[in-house]
């Protein structure tokens, strides 16, 4: 019998556990794929060190254990092989390996999900995530680059103000710190901007990002998308790509981009890549200009099986200057963009999300930033996620990725900061339909504090939460 990963399955093994997921949980899915989403798993340490002998390329279960029998000494193989097989099939029937009596038929089957949706565990080797001996530990999954600040649009709404976009990551520098990354046993990395594709070295990044085994976002305007590119992206059957459209009336998006034309190239870069079946979501932060666009976004991507991802409320720029937000909406003009989204059929996500958020503790983190995942702009500077530049928390130029996941002081801070330092938010009613943000207060707050909340927000999300009770089941 041969086994190999499941085509959009990553591993990753570590010192005392294992790591596998699908690509659900970082990539992008068109709306007409009903492939169950089988989520992450963590893997005791005898499990991980089986599992390692698995790659995508189908193998023979003989010389898995052939391997396994100078890992586990003084075991028989008969005794060996009988775990291995009864373990390796447990994770076949959820998804995440797939078998053949040969070679060929192994590279050519599919992953068939026989258990996944009554949660039940192949066996004790896969391990739940509040086990005592493997839990959600803070190991870095994700690196956000900035490739290009540089942009060829001019968005009035966008949070890097247009005067810091002139670069270009140095390609050592971006081949240095995934290196290390990957070293550190990273899943996936989000290639952005500005404007990445105006990177010249595009294509070699892509390819680094295939042969490196990681799941690969790109957020881009699609505005010079190329064939070339198009066929990278192909390469790497774990790459998804979101763009921004604010509306399909090009007076709109264009007046937004402040770029004539850009709607019609976008458009056209969308339906290159559904031809070439690359998985796209579009992103629709939602200002004055489009916010009587909504439901016609929303309406088109669907009509392609595009998830469209609503953004209602627009963050400050990260340099303090607020220079963006007199784009934002009005809590009245939100309230109508809630009102759209409900009838085309977003309630039982905001409920969902919901649940998920009032279910958390006083005492777990406020977010993931620093617990999971950082983001490099292209001088090399380490900040927390995507908007929180002006928080630099160590410098890729100097020090190893490694040395600053795990020594920088202002990295163990953010981690520390626990929900029950934001006591007007712990029993909040409304504190499902809010998500505390340490970027959007320090960004907003003329004196960076990251605990103050505008109270903006805190009416948006009484407003949302209204509005979903009223709509009913």
């Amino acid at each position: 019998m041969y086994y190999r990963l499941g085509d959009d399955v990553l591993f990753r093994q570590y010192q005392d556990f294992g790591v596998i997921t699908d690509n659900s949980e970082y990539g992008y899915r068109m709306l007409n794929d009903n492939r169950p989403i089988i989520g992450e798993k963590y893997i005791s340490e005898s499990g991980a060190v089986m599992l390692s002998m698995v790659s995508r390329t189908p193998r023979d279960l003989e010389s898995i254990i052939d391997d396994l029998l100078k890992i586990f000494e003084g075991v028989d193989r008969d005794t060996l092989r009988a775990d291995t097989l009864e373990f390796f099939d447990g994770l076949e029937r959820t998804g995440y390996l797939v078998s053949g009596e040969s070679w060929e038929i192994c590279q050519n089957n599919k992953s068939q999900v026989t258990v996944s949706e009554s949660g039940e565990q192949p066996d004790d080797k896969v391990a739940e995530g509040s086990s005592d001996s493997i839990h959600q530990a803070d190991f870095l999954r994700s690196i956000h680059f900035d490739i290009a600040s540089a942009c060829n649009e001019r968005c009035v709404h966008c949070y890097i103000p247009h005067k810091y976009k002139t670069d270009r990551i140095d390609p050592e520098l971006f081949y240095k710190v995934i290196r290390e990354g990957r070293d550190m046993n990273i899943i996936h990395v989000t290639l952005s901007g500005g404007e990445p594709l105006l990177h010249p070295d595009i294509l070699a990044f892509l390819k680094k990002c295939h042969e490196l085994d990681l799941s690969v976002n790109v957020l881009s305007n699609l505005t010079l998308l190329n064939d070339s590119i198009i066929g990278e992206m192909k390469q790497n059957p774990l790459l998804s790509v979101q763009t921004s459209i604010y509306s399909i009336d090009p007076k709109v998006h264009d007046s937004i981009t402040k770029r004539e034309g850009s709607l019609e190239q976008t458009i056209i870069g969308v339906r290159k890549l559904l031809d070439a079946n690359i998985p796209v979501q579009i992103s629709c932060p939602v200002m004055k200009q489009n916010k009587d666009s909504v439901r016609d976004v929303i309406r088109w991507g669907n009509s392609l099986n595009i998830g469209v991802a609503i953004e209602p409320v627009i963050f400050a720029s990260f340099d303090g200057s607020c220079s963006n937000v007199a784009n934002r909406l009005d809590t009245h003009e939100i309230a109508e963009v809630i009102e759209t989204q409900l009838k085309e059929g977003y309630a039982q996500s905001y409920r969902l999300t919901a649940r998920e958020k009032e279910a958390f503790s006083p005492d777990a983190p406020i977010c993931s930033v620093c617990r999971y995942s950082f983001c490099v702009s292209v001088r090399g500077e380490i900040f927390p996620c995507a908007g929180w530049q002006a928080n630099i928390i160590g410098d890729a130029c100097k020090d190893s990725i490694k040395d600053i996941w795990e020594k920088s002081e202002k990295i163990q801070e953010l981690r520390s900061i626990k929900r029950s330092q934001f006591p007007k938010c712990v029993d909040c009613k409304d504190r499902g339909y809010c998500t505390v943000c340490m970027m959007v207060n320090s960004n907003e707050n003329a004196d960076r504090s990251v605990f103050r909340i505008q109270d903006y927000h805190c009416k948006v999300a009484a407003l949302i939460h209204d509005r979903v009770d009223e709509y009913g089941e």
